[in-house]
């Protein structure tokens, strides 16, 4: 079957409807004939959003599309980390309201700090800095533990809740 490519409508049509088109006045003015290898070549680089042009001579020029901007590539690891976030929230929630009640002040305070840092933890500058996967990844896990290092133990308990693998508390002594 004979199939003709347009390049202004990206779309493939066969030759044995063309009087349809016409009558229709949908034929596209800069259809082509493509060979099958041609058709399948084009339908890959449409679907991939590649850039598509004619070369002189009859063969195609197709341009790979950029890549995505970044906020797209981190916005799936930044929803996951609010995500972990709010589970670590939660915990320390009931970790400060116990702290307060029995009278244990540097425990609710350094839970209140900590949920300060926790709630800017996707806005923060290491984390805004990150211009890869690979450093947004390791500014986020090094702002937890740097979060979870101002903690007594019984509050780091609540990364443990998370499922944050952390390292051990640097000792103090």
């Amino acid at each position: 079957m004979t199939i003709f490519y347009s390049n202004a409508t990206r779309g493939f049509y066969p030759a044995a409807m063309r009087a349809d088109y016409e009558q229709a006045g949908t034929w596209a003015a800069d259809a082509v004939e493509v060979t099958p290898e041609d058709e399948a070549m084009l339908r890959e680089a449409i679907t991939a959003g590649a850039t598509i042009r004619k070369k002189s001579g009859g063969k195609w020029a197709i341009t790979a599309p950029p890549p995505p901007p970044f906020a797209v590539l981190a916005a799936p690891i930044l929803a996951s980390v609010r995500q972990t976030r709010d589970a670590i929230l939660n915990r320390l929630a009931g970790i400060g309201f116990a702290a307060m009640a029995s009278g244990d002040a540097a425990t609710a305070h350094a839970v209140a700090t900590a949920r300060t840092c926790l709630l800017d933890i996707t806005t923060c500058p290491t984390v805004a800095a990150a211009q890869d996967i690979e450093a947004l990844q390791a500014a986020v896990n090094a702002e937890f533990q740097r979060i979870a290092d101002a903690l007594p133990d019984e509050a780091r308990r609540a990364f443990d809740d998370a499922g944050m693998a952390l390292a051990p508390a640097a000792s103090t002594q």
